[in-house]
C-alpha cells in the first residue's frame, strides 16, 4: 500500500504501524470478516492522516486506526470492545508500543475505550480518531451526520453534499 509507506517514509512515526497492522490482522477471526478488519483499519488511518492538524499526534491517531476495534467478539453490537482494545494496549505496552510515552499509551487507551460511547473529548488527537472511525461509516450503509463529528473539519467534510462520492473513491485509493 502505497500510502502507508509514504507516510511512513515522510513522517517516521515513533510506531512501527506495519507491525502494528500485521499483528492486530494476524489475531483478526476469518470468520468475522473485513467489516471491521483491515481494510477498515487502512481506511481509519488515512483517515486520520486526513483530518491530522498541528497539534494532534499522528502516532497516537495511528496505532488507534488499528487497534480500535481489534477486539470485537461480533460485527454488531459489541459495546465493550473498546474497553477491551484498551486492555490489549497494556499487554503490548513494551512490545507494538514500545516507543511510545506514557502520556501517549493513556491517549490512545481513552480513544480505543470512548470511541463507540463518547460523542467528543476536547482532546483534539482523540477526537481526530474518533472521527477517522465515523468516516468510515458508509461501509455500513450510514452516512455520518456533521453534528455527530469530534472536529470541525470532519463536520465540513461529511456535511459536503458529494461526501458519498468523495468516500468512494477514497476506498478505491486506499486499497492501492
Amino acid at each position: 500500500m502505497r500510502w502507508l509507506k509514504n507516510i511512513i517514509r515522510d513522517r517516521q512515526p515513533d510506531v512501527d504501524v506495519e507491525a502494528l497492522r500485521c499483528f492486530s490482522d494476524s489475531r483478526w477471526p476469518e470468520e468475522m470478516g473485513r467489516i471491521h478488519g483491515v481494510e477498515h483499519w487502512d481506511r481509519v488511518a488515512r483517515f486520520g492522516l486526513l483530518l491530522y492538524q498541528e497539534g494532534a499526534d499522528l502516532d497516537v491517531i495511528l496505532a488507534f486506526a488499528y487497534l480500535h476495534d481489534s477486539e470485537r467478539m461480533n460485527n454488531g453490537h459489541d459495546i465493550n470492545h473498546g474497553k477491551r482494545a484498551s486492555r490489549l494496549i497494556d499487554t503490548i505496552r513494551h512490545t507494538q508500543l514500545l516507543n511510545m510515552t506514557d502520556e501517549r499509551i493513556t491517549m490512545l487507551k481513552i480513544a480505543c475505550e470512548l470511541h463507540t460511547i463518547a460523542h467528543r473529548t476536547g482532546d483534539l488527537t482523540i477526537d481526530i480518531c474518533f472521527d477517522a472511525d465515523r468516516m468510515d461509516l458508509p461501509r455500513v450503509g450510514i452516512l455520518p451526520l456533521p453534528e455527530r463529528m469530534a472536529t470541525t473539519r470532519g463536520a465540513e467534510l461529511v456535511a459536503n453534499p458529494y461526501y458519498e462520492d468523495f468516500y468512494r473513491t477514497f476506498v478505491r485509493e486506499t486499497e492501492q
